[in-house]
């Protein structure tokens, strides 16, 4: 069952992304040529001030579906109540916080950018984005229940028509009106009505949540859940800190306009981390019941097949990412929206980095193990923060990821892993660091060959791009497949990947 349900979470999860990915690159293509690029950035910028206001969220979603895999596997109806209201109540709270912080913030919003936009209504825009990030977590909590039960693709499903809606009807406002408050109130409408659907269908699914919404969950178990949300707002900290702060210092120090660059990479970007989170997401609920119902060795064995995926996959986006970048974004927008390629290398380095972290930390997040470094996050801000600072001021741009770099090797590259096996796998840490320096080694390598083959190609205009697309992934994928096809965490992906396959021809049969 745990296989059949990843399986479907991954195929619902990437058939959304890949309908995501081709909308996505559609609108934001009617958006560069019917608005200014000042728009661009002040849809990163205030996107990232409420990410940041999203720490009052203390990680409380993290920490409650791991308390929600115990008894959706052990059918505990009473305990999976009383959870759903404590969920409730505290989202209620951190909603109501978020929209009380976020309206006293309105004054100081000129403070957070360099240059005075060129952009009508901005704190009707900024408000429009709090309403938007507060009245999801009045709604979006239901959609846990499902997760817990390993259903991910009921949500996911939900997701990708609203997100169809979404896409269509934002195009033609922008083709229309050329309104970006128009634009805007759109995706906070289809949002809305994504949320409140899921919830509807959390009901009907698990009927027996209606019969009390009163009951908490008993005094050991609330303290097991304080603890865990304490420990998760600390990694919140850092996550948000370090991935969500790049704008704002960005805006400050370099201008709005680099933001707006930035802006369209990190689109491209997020739309393949989404995609990529998806295939790891699908198995995240899978893991937790592995880890409540089976022995360590047992779920050691599918981490190394993991982590193998998460190399593959991410060494690959890595690799096309700075092969493809500069061609495709000058053929789709113009030159006028690139970085030089050390900053492309730089940022590009951070998404790898945070991709092979993933692995580990769906792991750690799914054994409950987020207690023993939850002072890590408070280092991990701090390093990052000055260094980013620091290094943006003497180098530009490029300083800001650097920064990011810095503090997650002298951090979360060495202390994640050595929570997750000493705590939870029961095994010496240099296992990982070895597979990870091999890893990292064979990226980079296979990586540097593919860019200087890739650079022998002079065909201009889009046959270009494509011809360097297809050297990506015949040059990239041929040497991985040759150099591990006959290591145990190949054999075995291939291995279940083929059984996969087997039980949904028979079934279909």
């Amino acid at each position: 069952m745990r296989t059949k349900n990843s399986f479907l979470n991954f195929l619902a999860n990437e058939g959304s992304h890949f309908i995501n990915i081709i909308l996505s690159f559609v609108c934001r293509t009617v958006f560069v040529y019917t608005l200014s690029s000042e728009y661009l950035g002040v849809n990163g910028l205030f996107g990232n001030i409420l990410t940041v206001l999203n720490l009052a969220e203390l990680g409380i979603g993290t920490a409650m579906n791991f308390h929600m895999y115990k008894p959706v596997a052990e059918n505990n109806y009473v305990q999976q109540q009383q959870l759903m209201n404590l969920y409730k109540k505290m989202y209620t709270v951190v909603g109501t916080f978020i929209g009380v912080v976020g309206l006293a913030l309105t004054p100081f919003l000129n403070y957070l950018i360099k240059d005075e936009p060129n952009v009508e209504g901005l704190t009707v825009i900024y408000l429009l984005y709090l309403f938007g990030t507060v009245s999801t977590y009045f709604f979006s909590y239901k959609r846990s229940i499902i997760d817990a039960h390993q259903k991910q693709y009921v949500g996911t499903m939900v997701n990708t028509v609203f997100t169809i809606t979404q896409f269509l009807v934002q195009i033609i406002v922008l083709l229309v009106f050329k309104n970006f408050i128009a634009f805007l109130l759109v995706m906070i409408i289809c949002g809305l009505l994504t949320n409140i659907t899921v919830s509807v269908i959390a009901d009907r699914m698990y009927p027996y949540l209606k019969e009390d919404r009163k009951s908490l969950p008993g005094a050991d178990v609330m303290h097991s859940i304080k603890k865990n949300v304490g420990a998760m707002f600390l990694h919140r900290l850092g996550d948000v800190f370090v991935n969500n702060t790049d704008n704002l210092i960005l805006s400050k120090f370099v201008g709005l306009a680099s933001v707006g660059i930035y802006s369209n990479y990190i689109m491209i970007m997020n739309t393949v981390r989404t995609a990529l989170n998806g295939v790891f997401g699908a198995v995240t609920a899978s893991v937790g019941n592995l880890h409540a119902n089976e022995d360590k060795e047992s779920l050691y064995r599918v981490y190394k097949v993991l982590l193998f995926l998460g190399f593959w996959l991410y060494g690959f986006c890595s690799t096309a990412f700075v092969v493809m970048y500069n061609p495709f974004i000058e053929q789709w927008i113009g030159k006028e929206y690139l970085f030089e390629i050390p900053v492309v290398v730089s940022f590009v380095a951070v998404f790898y980095i945070n991709g092979m972290r993933a692995v580990t930390i769906t792991f750690r997040d799914a054994m409950g193990l987020y207690w023993y470094d939850r002072y890590k996050p408070i280092f991990e801000v701090i390093i990052n923060l000055v260094a980013s600072i620091y290094l943006v001021i003497k180098f530009g741009a490029i300083g800001v990821f650097l920064g990011t770099i810095i503090s997650d090797l002298t951090t979360c590259c060495w202390i994640e892993p050595l929570v997750t096996y000493k705590y939870g796998f029961k095994k010496p840490v240099r296992n990982y660091f070895a597979i990870f320096g091999l890893y990292s080694a064979a990226v980079a390598a296979i990586g540097g060959f593919t860019y200087w083959l890739c650079g022998l190609i002079t065909i201009g205009g889009w046959l270009g791009v494509f011809a360097k697309l297809a050297t990506c992934i015949v040059v990239y994928n041929l040497i991985v497949l040759i150099g591990f096809c006959r290591t145990y965490p190949f054999k075995e992906l291939y291995a279940t990947l083929i059984r996969m396959l087997k039980e949904f021809r028979h079934k279909g049969a």
